[in-house]
């Protein structure tokens, strides 16, 4: 399993952030994909997965 503060770390390590900035960042791509869940939208990353709540 990886957590949110792991995917935090690799991402301000390869991108010269402080890990709170990582964090911070990290959080809000969750949120923004939360947020349009919510809204009834899908949102698709390729490669990983699409999001959308379903009506079952």
């Amino acid at each position: 399993m990886t957590t949110t503060n792991e995917i935090a770390d690799k991402i301000a390590s390869e991108q010269n952030l402080t890990k709170a900035q990582a964090k911070t960042i990290v959080e809000s791509v969750f949120k923004q994909i939360a947020d349009a869940a919510q809204a009834g939208a899908e949102t698709s990353i390729p490669s990983f997965g699409k999001f959308k709540i379903s009506a079952t």
